[in-house]
């Protein structure tokens, strides 16, 4: 369903569809509507002309695995592999406090799951009960997140990682005065642990950054970054020094926080198949809350 006017999701729903009050707010409680391929929950949740709505009417023949990859927001599946679109917010792994808000400990849910209630074959399929990191976003960063079903495949896409790439979108404070550029520094990590630009040195890595202006209004702008090295933090901290800190980032300088979250997002992804070899490509759309942000820009 394409929106046709600016309203908020439950009174369009309510407008547009044959479906009582009630219907439709047990399809929001039960996650079983979606904007612009985000699960949505909230009645007042802002819509746009040309915002896409996707609602899955059928909640009784939704099975507890189909809930937990629409939780998940599982992106694309095989023998091999597993992609995931992840919240900001959600660690890639566990740290000595947390152990269970993690993407992998989601992951491994699924997937026993898949192996509780699936076919003998395809039980006989799951190989292993762990999921194996390939690369890493952190916390505050949603977006496209590739995981290993098995060790051989985090083996060979760890081995051939330099032939992957990755795009994302960063919303920033202010706008560039070039509408594209790269920026080039040394990162060290601090005792705090946080990474800084310095002078060329043993224990400094080579960090490379292109960026380009997609659009912007007065206060912010939308940023296309690709990575040619993947340092920590190196998006956020190269953006820093180029005096546009990416929004929600106090860590790094931002002054404001407009969508109350870091406004960072791996949108693309492109790497070999670890068994196939052939070339996979992922997009995602731009997160709705940067284009409510930007709703004004000039492009």
């Amino acid at each position: 369903m394409i929106v046709k006017y600016q309203s908020t999701l439950l009174p369009y729903l309510l407008a547009e569809l044959e479906h009582s009050r009630n219907e439709i707010k047990r399809y929001l409680k039960f996650r079983s509507v979606s904007v612009n391929g985000v699960l949505v929950t909230r009645h007042d949740h802002p819509l746009f002309a040309g915002d896409r709505i996707s609602l899955q009417t059928d909640i009784k023949k939704t099975t507890q695995r189909d809930f937990l990859k629409s939780k998940l927001q599982v992106v694309y599946e095989d023998e091999s592999v597993i992609l995931i679109n992840k919240p900001a917010g959600l660690l890639t792994i566990a740290t000595e406090k947390i152990q269970k808000d993690t993407a992998i400990h989601e992951v491994m849910q699924y997937l026993k799951l898949a192996r509780q209630t699936g076919s003998k074959g395809k039980i006989r399929q799951e190989r292993g009960k762990e999921v194996f990191v390939v690369h890493r976003l952190d916390r505050e960063v949603s977006g496209l997140l590739l995981l290993a079903k098995t060790y051989e495949a985090k083996l060979a896409l760890q081995t051939h990682w330099k032939d992957a790439e990755k795009k994302y979108y960063a919303l920033v404070e202010g706008v560039p005065a070039q509408q594209s550029g790269t920026i080039q520094s040394y990162l060290k990590e601090n005792k705090y642990l946080n990474m800084y630009s310095s002078e060329k040195s043993e224990d400094a890595k080579l960090s490379i950054t292109h960026y380009k202006v997609l659009k912007n209004n007065q206060n912010y702008s939308l940023l296309e970054i690709r990575l040619e090295t993947g340092r920590k933090h190196q998006i956020r901290v190269h953006l820093s020094d180029l005096g546009h800190p990416i929004a929600g980032d106090d860590r790094y300088g931002a002054k404001t926080n407009p969508i109350e979250r870091l406004a960072l997002h791996s949108y693309y992804l492109s790497f070999p198949h670890p068994k196939s070899g052939k070339r996979m490509n992922f997009t995602l759309p731009i997160p709705p809350a940067f284009n409510r942000l930007l709703s004004t820009c000039r492009e």
